[in-house]
Order: C-alpha cells, then sequence, then structure tokens
C-alpha cells in the first residue's frame, strides 16, 4: 500500500486498539473471580493471572502498530506482538483483514530498558574491569590493583591511552571511576591520580601499552576479584597458542577466548598520536559467536584457565578469527610488570 494509506490504516487501528485496552484494564480492577461481570472476556485475554489488583500494572503490554516498507514505494502496517495471549486472537485476524493482508507480523515479547552493565557505573569498593579513565579521555578499563616492588604503594593499573591519554597526561591528573562517557565527573567521581607510564614511541618497537594511577586517600576497593570468574591466584607465565583466556572489561563484560598467536612482532596499531608498532604482544579470539573485546575494554587484565594474570589488553579490530567477530592483541603481563617495577596484589 502507498505511504499514506498506511499511515492513516496505522492511526485508525490505533484509535480502535487504546480504548479495548482501557476497558480491558478498567474490568481487572473490577473482576475478583470468573464470572459473567462486564470485561471479564477482555481482561482474560490479556493473559493476566491471579494476583494481587494492586500488582497490575496500569499499563499492559499488548500491540505495538507502526509501519515498515516492503518495497521500494510500497508499504505495510508493521504489527508487534508483546504479549502471547494476543498472537492468534481475534484482535489480529482484524487487523489481517482490514490490512488486506499487507501486514508485517512479529512477536516482540518484553521490552525493556537498557542499564548500562555494572561495569559502566559508579562501583564502591573499586572492581577489576570497571570504568575507568583520565579525566580527559572516554572510558577504558580498571585492570587490576598492584603494588610498587621499592615501597609497596598501591597503585591501579591500566594502559596509558586510558590513564595518561596516549603520553598528554601528567602526573596528578585526576583519574575518574566511571570513565567520562559512563556519566563520570571529575571532582564528584576522582578516585586517584596518574602516578607514572610508559611512554608511547612514534619510532621504534613499543612493548606495552600500560601506566599506573595512585589511589585517593581512603578509597577502598577489592584487589584480586573478577566478578564472573573469580578470585585472581597470581601472576603466569608464557602463554602458548590454543591457551584458554579470560577477562572481564568495561564494555563485554566477562569474555572467554584463546590464544591464537603469541610474540607477535610489528603489529601496526592506530592511536590519536599516529601508527604505532608493537612487538612480542599476543592475539587472542573470541569463544563461541562474540568477541573477545570491544572498544572500551582497553586495561583488562587476562587470565588463563587457574585465574592467573598472563596480559594487559590495549587494542583489538573487528576483523579475523574463527567466527569472524575480530582479534584481540595484549601485552604479556610479565613485561607490562617489569618495565612499571610492580607486583599484582590479589
Amino acid at each position: 500500500m502507498h505511504l499514506d494509506s498506511a499511515r492513516e490504516l496505522k492511526t485508525a487501528l490505533v484509535q480502535k486498539h487504546e480504548p479495548f485496552v482501557r476497558r480491558a484494564l478498567m474490568a481487572g480492577y473490577r473482576v475478583r473471580a470468573a464470572g459473567p461481570a462486564a470485561g471479564a472476556r477482555t481482561i482474560s485475554e490479556l493473559g493476566i493471572g491471579a494476583c494481587a489488583v494492586t500488582s497490575v500494572d496500569a499499563v499492559q503490554r499488548t500491540l505495538a502498530l507502526g509501519i515498515t516498507r516492503s518495497g521500494r514505494n510500497d508499504f505495510r502496517l508493521a504489527v508487534r506482538i508483546q504479549n502471547r495471549a494476543f498472537e492468534h486472537g481475534p484482535h489480529i485476524e482484524a487487523i489481517h483483514k482490514q490490512a488486506k493482508g499487507e501486514v508485517d507480523i512479529r512477536y516482540i515479547g518484553r521490552v525493556v530498558k537498557r542499564v548500562a552493565p555494572w561495569t559502566q557505573t559508579r562501583r564502591r569498593p573499586l572492581q577489576v574491569g570497571t570504568s575507568i579513565g583520565h579525566f580527559s579521555i572516554t572510558a577504558g578499563t580498571l585492570g587490576c590493583f598492584v603494588k610498587t616492588r621499592q615501597g609497596g604503594q598501591v597503585r591501579i593499573l591500566s594502559n596509558n591511552h586510558v590513564l595518561a591519554d596516549e603520553n598528554r597526561g601528567v602526573k596528578g591528573d585526576a583519574v575518574i571511576q566511571p570513565g567520562r562517557f559512563d556519566h563520570g565527573r571529575k571532582g564528584r567521581d576522582t578516585i586517584g591520580a596518574l602516578d607514572r607510564f610508559v611512554t608511547l614511541k612514534k619510532r621504534g618497537a613499543n612493548a606495552v601499552d600500560a601506566a599506573l594511577a595512585a589511589l585517593r586517600q581512603g578509597m577502598q576497593f577489592d584487589a584480586g576479584m573478577l566478578k564472573g570468574i573469580g578470585k585472581l591466584t597470581g601472576a603466569g607465565g608464557v602463554l602458548d597458542e590454543d591457551a584458554a583466556v579470560s577477562k572481564v572489561g568495561r564494555t563485554t563484560e566477562v569474555t572467554h577466548g584463546r590464544v591464537t598467536a603469541f610474540e607477535l612482532d610489528h603489529v601496526i596499531v592506530g592511536y590519536d598520536i599516529g601508527n604505532l608498532r608493537f612487538d612480542d604482544q599476543i592475539e587472542i579470539e573470541g569463544s563461541g559467536s562474540g568477541p573477545f573485546s570491544q572498544g572500551g575494554d582497553s586495561g583488562s587484565l587476562i587470565v588463563n584457565a587457574t585465574r592467573q594474570g598472563v596480559a594487559l589488553l590495549f587494542a583489538g579490530g573487528d576483523q579475523g578469527g574463527s567466527n569472524g567477530q575480530g582479534l584481540t592483541y595484549a601485552n604479556p603481563i610479565a613485561t607490562v610488570l617489569d618495565r612499571l617495577k610492580i607486583d599484582l596484589l590479589y
């Protein structure tokens, strides 16, 4: 049908549909048991079970009506069923008849608001895998907690580009949790300050993308728990191909994967400051049908099958891998720890 006709039909059906729902709800608040009361049939069509009257929502899931394209200049009525009770009922039959069969009917079930994953929310005590960042960047991931080899001071470990804004940060800059893209704000959400970082080099090979943040005095944290994975057990050694790994990160939360290459040299990674070369890196693909990481997971601590920290996630792409969902790249954790002269806290 033409677009104007589809719009007119949709408007007419919405006007017809709304009074039915209103009557059904009013009847539902009156009816206490099956009986001849007016509206008993309509409320039963909503599929509301026996429950306290006060617990029945004032707005019920029924049908959503819209328009969808079926050809270049041809349109259909889009009927979206949100309650199974309507799937084969007389209302669908009536709509189908009135639209002369030019309908696209789909069951979509219950639709709920999109809630930010726990990793993207404000977490106190601080937790591994949550959103964090230098106050001027979008957001990355809090990799883990470490202690300095000299003095034993506690620090947060993540990437240079997460905590130090690709070399642009200076010692003392505010670090916030959650990160700016997750509604974190300098001051209110400041949990510490940039301490030091390994400089990212534009010439020659980089080995790590890593930085440390000092905690604000009195800031509480959970050092060793990777939510959804388990307790960190220490630092691991060399990873071989096919080794099973996991991580918890700001964007994709808990994911599992396997090592597809190691000691990878001449990996070129795009940064704001230009293309940078990395040597001796680890390559990982996700298990199943999903990616191992996505943007915002940078800084995640990667652990092996026995929950030892083995690598620091810093980059990835959306192509490649056996499932076509992209590959992830990470610095060996031993190199990170040695360059920053730190040890894992667990």
